[in-house]
């Protein structure tokens, strides 16, 4: 039996609980960057939602029979389709390095993982930086066109540290995020923060944050 394709970004045990008290009530929900599929957890409380998750890359998609292979920025759902959206971006951190290492490096990364050069369309291999931003103001786009008027959004997302001439600096990737939606129309309701283990690599292992963000959002009527 063929074993199955590691994914470096799952989602993060105790993140379900707090997912899904922020979308008690939704019966549609859509994860645009589904992975492996970690979205359906959210099953364990709240059975009676029907959700799909999108994944671009067919080895991660395949992993779970309701994740679906396709594009967060062409998604294949007419307007207003879901109740919410709950998901989780890239982040544009040291995920994003291009190596394909052989060694047996503990080195975790989209490219790594998967074996091969991504998908044109995967922000995996994006980088913090204009060609991140330019690709999530796409998808979030996409994702408000597929979200009911007075839909929720719920975003995980994580901020990181980023080492240069040896001053170590957070990058503050969840603001962007707020800062964009808010932007696009969403409004703000609830913003928590959930405690997390790092994966403990990499050479900013002593700076790595021990927490995720959960923000709720909601669409306009």
């Amino acid at each position: 039996m063929t074993k199955p394709v590691p994914h470096c970004a799952k989602y993060s045990k105790a993140l379900i609980p707090v997912m899904a008290a922020m979308l008690e009530g939704a019966t549609s929900i859509l994860d645009p960057f589904a992975g492996v599929g970690g979205i359906f957890k959210l099953h364990e409380y709240l059975p009676d939602a029907v959700i799909d998750g999108i994944e671009i890359e067919a080895e991660w998609a395949s992993q779970h029979p309701c994740v679906f292979q396709g594009d967060a920025l062409a998604l294949p759902y007419e307007d207003n389709t879901f109740d919410a959206i709950c998901t989780s971006p890239t982040y544009g951190n040291r995920f994003a390095d291009h190596h394909k290492a052989k060694d047996g490096s503990k080195r975790r990364g989209y490219t790594h993982d998967i074996g091969r050069a991504l998908h044109p369309h995967n922000s995996g291999q994006l980088y913090w930086g204009p060609k991140y931003w330019d690709f999530h103001n796409l998808a979030w786009t996409e994702a408000l066109r597929v979200l009911r008027p007075g839909g929720r959004f719920v975003l995980n997302c994580k901020d990181f540290p980023r080492t240069k001439k040896g001053v170590t600096e957070i990058i503050r990737v969840t603001d962007w995020h707020l800062a964009r939606l808010q932007n696009m129309g969403m409004a703000f309701v609830k913003w928590e923060k959930v405690n997390v283990t790092g994966n403990g690599h990499g050479a900013n292992k002593k700076n790595q944050l021990n927490y995720e963000n959960v923000i709720l959002l909601q669409k306009g009527d």
